[in-house]
């Protein structure tokens, strides 16, 4: 998923402006694949080949002087196919390889120079783009035949980022004879239901607590332009509150519902609590969640602000992928009434953040006029469908590498251990199955070759950390904003080049080797690049929803 622009969307969003702004697309009809042109760079004898998917979608590949035979299948995030301020649909391939938004890194160069093959292209179908997953596994298994018909490969990597764990998941699946390893980069767990739904919580308790208009997934669901600026135009009402909170972070008190309007509760304590029921970070750019000033007496504060600072990256991929999903599966795949909104604050984060959220009688009365509250019915084939999506058994044999932030607030942290509990809930019942079939064994030969097919745990998972303390404040003790953010850790995509180097190599000595390194070897890997975790046994928080 594309990182928002949200200083730029704030500057010039306006809800009556879209609107009233006219939108013409133009949709490129589909195509025969044809031979890529290619083009020898003078410098460095890299071959740059520009060709055609046949339904028209852009493809490039690069293949340099010293390849040595593994080549890199790159697999984008979502894209929206409309524009709004801050964005432009793309119009070809954007990316090549693994980039940091935070970093300003573009590891393609440094890919290059090892000798490793590249490929990329722009997943549009029928000339757009948005939530359309299994269009891109099937173009996605187009790119590899084609490449493997026109150049000599060894090892094939399929590798990509945000929506592109909902593509390559399924993908290997499909055609697991079409890569060696699999990488997922900040990446989707299928399915985005999971994430969905705990975006159009945040949503749904924003119309409760902040601006009763606000429609949030509700208005997801028509196809086309018109549904594109529903949606920019009920997110506009967010970016309002988002861009007031800016300046008093959220000092104000809650002026809605009725019940709660002489409370005194200040509007920030609303934030966090919407905040800790969809599970957003409360570390972020720049706060760590725990660093205190004259004016940030408590840890829960900076834990505040960090939500605050993560909301609109969220609540942004909520809309605009929530509306690519809807697309898809219609309007109404979101329900709420049975949700037991208390249920999904963790008793640990009540005691952590009870100063944050105005104390124990404030809590009790959120939580109260949410229970209350009038509810979102959804429609039951948009919610079969939406469960459906992307749908993966989690059973590859072939390596996979995962890596995240901890405080990823767009593609939330807790995808990976999500993944990592499905293919391990897989792996061991394969195992117990192997183990029953060697006891019941009763020759030497028949022993042996059940050895030869012993099942693997065959996934690993790296995560970037940020440093225990990173915030920093101004003289009068207000946090500055403007100072340089974490080093690692935080963002969508933004990792530091050693560790998206890490990765890289340990997805090629995978390929080579068929199965990821050992749990020792792994370890020394990741104790030599700054800020990976190192410790076993750590896991970020899981989603409240996991299907």
């Amino acid at each position: 998923m594309k990182n928002i622009n949200l200083k730029r969307l704030i500057a010039t969003l306006g809800a009556s402006a879209m609107i009233s702004t006219g939108l013409v697309v133009a949709v490129a009809a589909p195509a025969q694949a044809a031979e890529p042109v290619c083009v020898t760079d003078a410098k460095t004898s890299t071959i740059t080949c520009d060709g055609k998917l046949s339904n028209g979608a852009a493809y490039k590949t690069m293949v340099p002087s010293n390849y040595g035979g593994t080549f890199y299948f790159w697999q984008h995030g979502i894209r929206p196919s409309y524009p709004y301020p801050g964005y432009t649909v793309p119009k070809g391939v954007e990316q090549m390889a693994p980039t940091s938004v935070n970093h300003k890194i573009d590891t393609t160069k440094s890919m290059l120079t090892l000798g490793y093959g590249l490929a990329s292209y722009d997943c549009s179908s029928t000339g757009l783009h948005g939530w359309n997953t299994s269009d891109c596994v099937e173009m996605l298994n187009e790119l590899v035949t084609i490449t493997k018909a026109r150049i000599s490969i060894q090892k094939t990597i399929v590798y990509g980022a945000s929506m592109a764990g909902a593509i390559l998941t399924p993908f290997i699946e499909k055609y697991p004879n079409a890569a060696d390893a699999v990488g997922i980069l900040a990446g989707v767990t299928p399915s985005i239901n999971n994430e969905l739904k705990s975006g159009c919580d945040m949503l749904y308790i924003f119309s409760v607590f902040f601006d009763p208009t606000i429609k949030g997934c509700t208005a997801m669901g028509t196809k086309g332009v018109p549904g594109h600026y529903a949606v920019l135009g009920d997110f506009a009402k967010v970016v309002t509150l988002l861009t007031q909170w800016s300046k008093d972070s959220g000092s104000l008190p809650l002026a809605y519902p009725a019940a709660l309007a002489t409370s005194g509760i200040p509007q920030r304590s609303a934030l966090l609590l919407a905040g800790l029921i969809a599970g957003l970070p409360t570390k972020s750019a720049n706060f760590d969640g725990i660093s205190t000033s004259a004016l940030v007496p408590e840890q829960s504060i900076n834990a505040t602000l960090a939500v605050l600072q993560n909301a609109g990256e969220l609540l942004g991929t909520a809309y605009f992928g929530g509306q690519a999903v809807s697309e898809v599966v219609g309007a109404g795949f979101y329900d709420n009434t049975k949700t037991d909104f208390a249920a999904l604050l963790s008793d640990a984060d009540l005691g952590r953040f009870n100063l944050g959220l105005s104390g124990d009688d404030a809590i009790n009365g959120m939580l109260a006029t949410l229970a209350a509250s009038p509810r979102v019915t959804g429609d039951a084939t948009a919610l079969a469908k939406v469960a459906a999506l992307d749908k993966s058994k989690f059973d590859t044999s072939k390596p996979v590498v995962l890596l995240s932030n901890e405080a990823d607030r767009l593609v939330l942290p807790g995808n990976t251990p999500l993944y990592l509990n499905k293919a391990r809930a897989v792996y061991e019942s394969k195992l117990a199955a192997w183990r029953s079939k060697f006891k019941a064994a009763t020759t030497t030969s028949q022993a042996s070759a059940l050895l030869k097919s012993k099942p693997i745990w065959n996934t690993v998972a790296m995560y970037a950390m940020t440093p225990e303390t990173y915030t920093k404040f101004t003289a009068a003790g207000l946090p500055d904003t403007t100072a340089a953010i974490s080093p690692s850790g935080v963002g969508h995509e933004s990792f530091t080049k050693d560790q998206l180097m890490l990765w890289v190599r340990t997805l090629a000595s995978s390929a080579k080797t068929g199965r990821v390194p050992s749990s020792g070897v792994m370890a020394a890997n990741m104790a030599g690049v700054v800020n990976l975790n190192t410790d076993p046994d750590y896991q970020p928080n899981e989603l409240k929803y996991q299907d």
